[in-house]
């Protein structure tokens, strides 16, 4: 969790928050970020004025779902239970299905294509360095990460894209920020809204100065 007066700055920049270009698209990274801190009223804060913003529950949903691929099981569920606070679901859930070859499948298909569109020319050298040092781990990342989760349907590709870096930045993940700043322009987002979304975190983001530094290194205008 952030310290206090991180966490006071991250509410008061959110309480204040009505930017008059990519609205949408900025509230989730924010609300991505806020799964960083774990903090159920922090995380709860941005729900509630995605209500006022009109955000409808789904796109939250999925944040959620793939913030474990960043942040971990524990901080999802803490996560999932604000959801259920803000934005309760009305009915029964489904049951629980065995998985089937069919949807194992489609998992691989569709996570090489989408880490490959993440990657651009890096695919194969991420690919080589990965299977290398340990092949399973590539596996999974094609499988669980990119087709699982990330390939799911129902918030576009740059969306979800701004949202990873915006975990990344939170939890100040150099690394795989580079990459995924890259990702973010390589499947459509623009320049500008990528800086956008960065700058949004700068009061309270302990790697905000190293996607500073990253913006640099890329070149990006």
């Amino acid at each position: 969790m952030l310290p206090d007066a991180q966490l006071e700055a991250f509410r008061s920049r959110t309480e204040r928050f009505a930017p008059e270009k990519h609205l949408v698209s900025r509230w989730l990274a924010l609300f991505a970020a806020s799964l960083a801190t774990n903090d159920p009223a922090t995380i709860e804060l941005l729900l509630q004025g995605g209500k006022r913003h009109s955000i409808e529950r789904h796109p939250f949903y999925e944040l959620i779902l793939q913030s474990y691929l960043f942040l971990g099981f524990p901080r999802m569920l803490t996560a999932a239970e604000a959801l259920d606070k803000v934005y309760p679901l009305s009915g029964k859930p489904g049951s629980l299905e065995p998985l089937t070859g069919n949807e194992a499948a489609s998992w691989f298909v569709n996570g090489m294509s989408l880490c490959k569109k993440v990657y651009g020319e890096n695919f194969e050298p991420l690919r080589t360095r990965v299977e290398a040092m340990a092949p399973e781990v590539f596996r999974w990342m094609i499988m669980e990460g990119y087709g699982k989760v990330l390939s799911r349907p129902g918030l576009g590709l740059v969306d979800r894209e701004l949202a990873n870096v915006a975990m990344l930045i939170a939890d100040d993940r150099e690394q795989q920020l580079h990459s995924h700043m890259r990702g973010a322009l390589n499947v459509g987002a623009t320049p500008e809204l990528l800086r956008l979304v960065i700058e949004d975190l700068a009061d309270f983001a302990d790697g905000y100065a190293t996607a500073g530094k990253l913006l640099i290194r890329m070149k990006v205008s």
